[in-house]
């Protein structure tokens, strides 16, 4: 009977074995899975750094253009108004030449004064032409706000319709399209 009993412990031994075997291969696989479940959150966790790093980087790019861009823009627009405080400095004197020039002259010394006195504001109201710098043109025209300030209004007549520049005080100067100082005009209503 020994025998059988030990034919039948070998046979226990070897279903447990079996089943131990079976539990391991079980637990290998639970193993595999997880690290496999693992492998997948490591890898979406890497995926979605890499896209928020090249989000990162997209919007740093951008803003870099956006950067260059104003400062392109800037640029031009110094260039293109550089002068505007020098002008604007020397826009009462150019005035006051045309004050000095709208004087009467009797005698000979006055008007060779006058003379030199409109040569200087003749090479003044060149250079400010050289730089970009015109005059308003606003006599006679549709009164605009943009470019010129009502200081007086008058009744319209048959000469002057209503909303139009009767005359013009001071002149206004404007460079390119940035108005450096507004006409002072009178306007009709």
């Amino acid at each position: 009977m020994a025998n059988k009993d030990d034919k039948k412990d070998l046979k226990q031994s070897e279903s447990e074995k079996d089943v131990s075997k079976k539990e391991a291969k079980a637990t290998k696989k639970d193993a595999k899975k997880k690290q496999k479940n693992s492998d997948q959150d490591k890898i979406k966790e890497l995926e979605q750094k890499v896209d928020s790093v090249s989000d990162q980087y997209l919007r740093a790019e951008a803003e870099m253009q956006n950067m260059q861009t104003r400062f392109k823009r800037e640029r031009a627009d110094i260039y293109k108004y550089d002068g505007q405080k020098l002008a604007t400095s020397i826009l009462p004197v150019v005035d006051n030449l045309e004050r000095a020039l709208s004087t009467e002259v009797t005698d000979d010394s006055g008007k060779q004064l006058k003379q030199g006195v409109e040569l200087v504001l003749n090479h003044m109201n060149k250079s400010l032409a050289e730089n970009g710098i015109k005059e308003i043109d606003a006599l006679g025209k549709k009164f605009d706000p943009t470019l010129c300030q009502a200081v007086q209004t008058v009744p319209a007549d048959d000469d002057h319709p209503a909303d139009t520049v009767v005359e013009i005080l001071q002149k206004g100067y404007q460079l390119a399209d940035r108005v450096i100082r507004p006409s002072m005009v009178i306007v009709s209503q």
